[in-house]
């Protein structure tokens, strides 16, 4: 059966831990690695220079500025973070941080390391790290996507002296320590001598590896840091190549012209194992989440019962299957997959019922349905031009025409970003930041116009108990089912395919990858 030679990624309720740390897979069998020379795999196994095969390359090379999939993998090698969420306790720990405590209902006091450096020498201060949340607090709110604005929840900070800050919030609140979690400091100098644009193009962090090279919508390499605290990588190099079709990726890697796929399609996994490839196979905190009339600005969606139609005419069990081959966890109408934070166990999916779905048309004044445009993604999360070419398919024959849109992913996250997309659209969400509620929900929870939501939405953001606020999240995530205002499908899968002689690399359920040091 080749689903022994499967690595599976366990399935954690915790949060990530976000470090680059030492894997603990064992090696692949030996076989013809195609292209890629003897030498280079040649001593402890480890390519000098290893090069993935993703569906979409990021935007942006500034961690802090836009949360896709794509810069999570990319800037988690590139940046450390000031605190991190640990995957074994679900609490959030310090990085670049010395210390942080509540001092206070609404004072949280942090204390940075000292002799951090930056990979261009700067060192990481007080003075310093403030101009990376002035940057967060004072750029146009249109340039970062819903889950950084969390940076941001606090009312003023003061530097105390070279290592020491203080943050005043807005409220009191259980989850302040979500401020640092996804913090990424930039170097100041390099900072205010190039300003934003400029740090896109040549970033700077704390990382293992640093920034080598990039060309838009073709590549990124990284090179290891010397100097890194934590050890030096046993990689030397690492690019990213932009291989948007599946395809594409897995005779890349069969060629030996690449060492990792990335969203490998589950059909390929019997023939991929059975040549000596490597297969990582796990569950994910990220949904995939298509939202239905995001900005409530289409007539025709504005009635819930065309919304509901549209949940009652599909087959989400058939999709799951079929697209995602069964890989993943398939959810409940909500966004939360079941033991995470805000599950709810009384929402669940709309049974699959094509007739009813006519007859809600029919009561709602459309009994021959209707035609509206959609936006998807194609390579950016696993299988997602599939998935959003069977929903439309799905969708049609109750008489719902969907004309959907394939932007090019930067195109994509820039009509996100602007709030521009169609009425119909897909993401992936994660659920891992459900105590966060913009996070949770993305376009719903960031620009919904419906009150009853956004009066659920106020008072789950002042509530400090963390029973209490799960409480609030249940009722959100039953009130946006019952509403039929998105459509959460399932967890979305985590399918690395490795070329034969990569040993002790590892994978997190938020996909970034693991690098030991030496």
């Amino acid at each position: 059966m080749f689903a022994s030679r499967i690595r599976t990624l366990s399935i954690l309720t915790a949060l990530l831990a976000l470090l680059i740390m030492t894997g603990c897979v064992a090696a692949a069998p030996a076989a013809d690695s195609g292209d890629m020379a003897a030498d280079e795999m040649a001593g402890e196994g480890y390519p000098e220079e290893m090069i993935i095969g993703m569906g979409a390359l990021p935007v942006t090379l500034v961690g802090n500025t836009v949360p896709s999939l794509q810069s999570r993998i990319f800037s988690k090698l590139l940046y450390d973070t000031l605190a991190v969420l640990n995957e074994e306790t679900g609490a959030i720990d310090p990085v670049l941080l010395e210390s942080m405590e509540l001092v206070d209902d609404l004072t949280v006091r942090i204390v940075i390391k000292q002799g951090i450096e930056f990979h261009n020498g700067e060192k990481l201060t007080a003075p310093g790290l403030a101009k990376s949340f002035e940057l967060l607090r004072d750029a146009d709110p249109q340039k970062f996507t819903w889950s950084f604005r969390q940076l941001n929840d606090y009312e003023s900070y003061e530097v105390i002296d070279d290592y020491t800050m203080e943050f005043t919030l807005l409220e009191p609140i259980d989850r302040w320590a979500n401020l640092f979690a996804n913090h990424m400091p930039l170097a100041p100098d390099h900072l205010e001598a190039v300003g934003l644009d400029g740090y896109i193009e040549e970033p700077v962090g704390t990382g293992p590896y640093k920034f080598s090279s990039w060309q838009r919508d073709s590549y990124i390499t990284l090179e290891r840091w010397q100097d890194y605290p934590g050890g030096v990588p046993v990689i030397e190099k690492v690019t990213f190549r932009h291989m948007p079709e599946a395809a594409v990726r897995v005779a890349a890697l069969q060629s030996g012209e690449i060492h990792i796929a990335a969203h490998v399609p589950p059909d390929q996994i019997e023939s991929l194992t059975a040549a000596g490839f490597e297969l990582y196979a796990g569950d994910s905190m990220q949904s995939m989440y298509v939202g239905i009339n995001i900005y409530g600005r289409n007539e025709i969606l504005n009635d819930v019962r065309v919304r509901q139609a549209m949940l009652y005419s599909v087959d989400l069990d058939g999709m799951w299957n079929t697209i995602a081959g069964g890989f993943g966890t398939k959810l409940d109408c909500q966004i939360v997959a079941p033991g995470g934070f805000g599950y709810n166990p009384d929402v669940q999916t709309y049974p699959y019922d094509p007739e009813k779905a006519k007859a809600l048309l029919t009561e709602a004044g459309y009994p021959d349905g209707f035609t509206i445009t959609g936006s998807a993604t194609t390579g950016r999360y696993f299988r997602d031009r599939t998935f959003m070419e069977a929903l439309a398919a799905q969708w049609a024959q109750v008489g719902i025409i969907v004309e959907m849109e394939y932007p090019e992913s930067s195109v994509w996250l820039q009509e996100l970003i602007d709030q521009t997309l169609p009425p119909i659209m897909n993401i992936g969400l994660n659920w891992y930041l459900a105590d966060n509620t913009t996070s949770m929900w993305g376009p719903v929870g960031d620009s919904s116009p419906d009150p009853e939501f956004l009066e659920m939405r106020a008072a789950k953001s002042v509530i400090a108990d963390p029973v209490e606020r799960e409480a609030v999240v249940k009722d959100i995530a039953a009130y946006i089912c019952d509403n039929a205002q998105a459509l959460h499908a399932y967890t979305i899968p985590a399918l690395y395919a490795l070329s034969p002689g990569l040993p002790e690399l590892t994978f997190s359920k938020s996909f970034e990858i693991f690098i030991p040091t030496e």
